[in-house]
């Protein structure tokens, strides 16, 4: 009877034990599941200026004096400015200048023909072919017969961080070239940058701009400008 006794309780305990390992089991995957969640809770946010953003306007500030205002988009013969700021950390700028070299030619007094160019007995150094005067001059590398429109649309790539708490974001960017304007060039590799009349190049740039975004969705940056000297401006920016 003894024998039958103990062997049903080896039997129970066995049982058991089978049943009671799993049972922890699961309750210690569920802990680690939950852990596992809490530690992560805060990685499904998106930063306020993550965004397709595109400048409305952007103000240039001469020695960075914020009383000396300048129309930087309108200085600097931009057509386009895009700051498309992705979720992965990466950023794309994309930058386009244009300038209508007749006009350019008939403001500074010089007379334009559209086979030899702008001829000035004024300005003795406006003497250009349409070609000099668009890539040698303006160091720019689309010229539009039709129109005489001179262009280039170049592309910046690079990552950035926000920090919430300060409102700011930095960027940094890859290797580019920068003209003789101080502004970011189309040309890819350093000797032709340094063809350039002053051409800089440039392995990388770290640029860190003050944000605000205001109740329309708008956002302002004030910082740098992408040059050597570090130019003050304020890009006044809308999400595409």
């Amino acid at each position: 009877m003894k024998l039958l006794a103990t062997l049903y309780k080896n039997i129970f305990s066995s049982a058991y034990f089978a049943l009671i390992i799993p049972v922890l089991f699961i309750i210690s995957c569920e802990e680690q599941v939950d852990d596992l969640w809490d530690a992560n809770d805060d990685t499904g946010s998106v930063s306020p200026v993550v965004g397709d953003w595109y400048a409305d306007s952007i103000h240039g500030f001469d020695e960075c004096n914020k009383d000396s205002v300048g129309d930087l988009m309108l200085l600097k013969n931009l057509n386009n400015y895009n700051l498309w700021l992705l979720t992965d950390g990466s950023f794309q700028l994309a930058v386009g200048h244009n300038v209508n070299i007749k006009d350019d030619c008939d403001y500074w007094e010089g007379t334009w023909d559209n086979s030899t160019g702008c001829s000035s007995s004024y300005y003795d150094y406006y003497n250009y072919s349409p070609l000099q005067y668009c890539n040698d001059y303006y160091e720019l590398n689309q010229y539009n017969v039709s129109t005489t429109d001179c262009s280039q649309d170049i592309n910046i790539e690079g990552t950035w961080v926000a920090d919430e708490t300060a409102s700011t974001i930095t960027l940094t960017t890859g290797a580019f070239c920068e003209n003789s304007f101080g502004d970011p060039s189309y040309l890819a590799d350093a000797e032709s940058c340094g063809n350039l009349e002053n051409g800089t190049w440039n392995a990388g740039m770290t640029r860190t701009y003050d944000y605000s975004i205001d109740a329309s969705g708008a956002i302002t940056l004030d910082g740098k400008w992408f040059d050597s000297a570090a130019s003050c401006v304020k890009f006044y920016m809308s999400v595409d």
